[in-house]
């Protein structure tokens, strides 16, 4: 029997807050027994010069970044010592990405339905989907403080703003408040400027729980909320959930979501998550299982079930470095 491959990566992306993907990343790796050395160009001097530098000391198998930490040209340099693997975590191209999908050797995509479109400026393109990392998720205990700050019929944690993918949250959202249910969302503090007034003191300024949450306290919302809601930004791209969903799921969550192209494939709508594709039937949807507790809880304990066999960063570093080997 062979030894598994243990490769010494350079991960370069942003650390500046804990909640950050490349924390997930890198246990996901070194749970798989690979060495991780961290790296942030936001907080280094001399980033260039910096990082062929650590590239010469420890010879890393390959770099693994995610988005424009560097100037696309300086990762093309860096294909001359080593490998350089992009993992992108968002559903679209903007065209600044175009020239980073080029400068890598392996692209890995979480949305299953782009893989045609990078695969027009780079022919190593691979889906792996984003995941869930439960070291950063637990819960020591749950007070009844807990209980009074973070319980809730119904509970959405994302980002509200005025582009147009939050706008059609805001108004789906609504529809939950004016339906009658005990609804609470967190999310970035909304700025206090002319443009948010009404959302500050509307419906949903004031259901706001006052936060954004994130480790432990995400994962009290997601016990304690009876149903967490979400909607992914592009829901026509196949298999384009984001990591919100795994995360929540694996924190226990009863997820509903509006359903993604490929879903099914992922997570067992009906068995492991919930998913809708309109707001009456999302409405619908919500008073049903609010008035079938057994049932909505055997959803949320399968879908947690589901998510720490398959859908974990430990099990994508394995799947990540198959990729590699068979793409070499």
């Amino acid at each position: 029997m062979t030894s598994p491959v243990r490769y010494n990566i350079l991960l370069i992306t942003e650390f500046s807050k804990p909640w950050h993907n490349g924390w997930y990343y890198k246990a996901g790796l070194e749970k798989n027994g690979h060495t991780v050395v961290p790296f942030d160009p936001e907080t280094v001097e001399g980033t260039k010069g910096k990082v062929f530098e650590i590239v010469r000391e420890i010879k890393p198998d390959f770099i693994l970044h995610t988005k424009d930490e560097l100037p696309a040209e300086t990762f093309e340099e860096l294909r001359q010592f080593t490998k350089v693997v992009m993992w992108y975590p968002d559903p679209v191209i903007p065209a600044w990405l175009v020239p980073y999908v080029k400068a890598c050797d392996i692209f890995l995509t979480m949305s299953e339905g782009l893989i045609q479109d990078f695969k027009k400026y780079n022919e190593k393109v691979f889906y792996l989907s984003q995941a869930f990392e439960p070291s950063f998720f637990q819960v020591k205990e749950i007070t009844g403080e807990d209980k009074r700050i973070f319980s809730s019929d119904v509970a959405f944690a994302g980002n509200l703003g005025s582009k147009g993918q939050y706008l059609s949250r805001r108004a789906a959202l609504e529809k939950v408040i004016d339906a009658g249910f005990k609804f609470r969302w967190w999310g970035p503090k909304i700025p206090r400027k002319f443009s948010t007034i009404p959302l500050l003191l509307g419906k949903l300024g004031r259901a706001y729980g006052g936060r954004f949450v994130w480790g432990e306290e995400y994962a009290k919302v997601a016990r304690l909320s009876r149903i967490f809601l979400a909607f992914d930004s592009m829901p026509h791209i196949r298999k384009s959930m984001s990591a919100r969903m795994y995360t929540a799921v694996g924190c226990g969550a009863f997820y509903m979501c509006r359903h993604v192209d490929g879903i099914e494939d992922v997570l067992a709508p009906g068995r492991e998550i919930v998913t809708f594709r309109s707001e009456d039937e999302m409405i619908d949807m919500i008073r049903y299982y609010l008035e079938n507790d057994e049932l909505r809880m055997n959803i949320a304990e399968a879908g947690k079930r589901r998510v720490l066999s398959d859908h974990t960063y430990e099990v994508r570093a394995r799947q990540m470095c198959e990729m590699m080997k068979t793409s070499s």
